[in-house]
């Protein structure tokens, strides 16, 4: 069986460190009333991200994009 390699560069997938997932978290700012002293005037609402990349750490490039399952 051979191993992982990545489509981009041929590098090891299997390597300790080969690779990194990222989960991208999407959501909105809104407006906040704050007072004076109390910065930046706005909020961020985080919403449940959806998917998550695999990314070769040899040439930093993108591997894959797979669906965060739902619980």
């Amino acid at each position: 069986m051979s191993a992982l390699s990545c489509p981009n560069c041929g590098a090891n997938l299997e390597a300790p460190q080969s690779v990194r997932i990222a989960e991208y978290h999407f959501g909105r700012l809104e407006k906040a009333d704050t007072g004076f002293l109390e910065p930046p005037g706005f909020a961020y609402r985080k919403e449940q991200p959806d998917v998550y990349t695999i990314l070769c750490n040899t040439c930093k490039r993108l591997v894959r994009t797979l669906p965060i399952p739902e619980k």
